[in-house]
């Protein structure tokens, strides 16, 4: 399944969730159909627009470790009287 995010503030009529900009939807591994995703994310549904949207998984992250690079060398200067 999907992830989705609230894109604006709204209630869920089923509910009575609030959701805000940003919030996953549903909340909390809530079960709801694929009807009412796509009611919710097309203009046909109470508000007239789409309140939620489909966000792309993220793949896991796997850590690089930076190479090493060679330190160079510092030379001091002495000053010469």
């Amino acid at each position: 399944m999907s992830k989705f995010e609230s894109i604006t503030r709204w209630r869920d009529l089923e509910d009575g969730h609030l959701y805000n900009p940003g919030d996953a939807y549903p909340y909390n591994g809530k079960e709801v159909s694929e009807s009412r995703i796509n009611e919710l994310i097309s203009t046909q549904n109470k508000a007239g627009f789409a309140v939620i949207k489909a966000i792309e998984e993220k793949a896991e992250e796997i850590p690089v470790q930076a190479e090493e690079t060679p330190k160079k060398a510092v030379r001091s200067r002495k000053k010469t009287a």
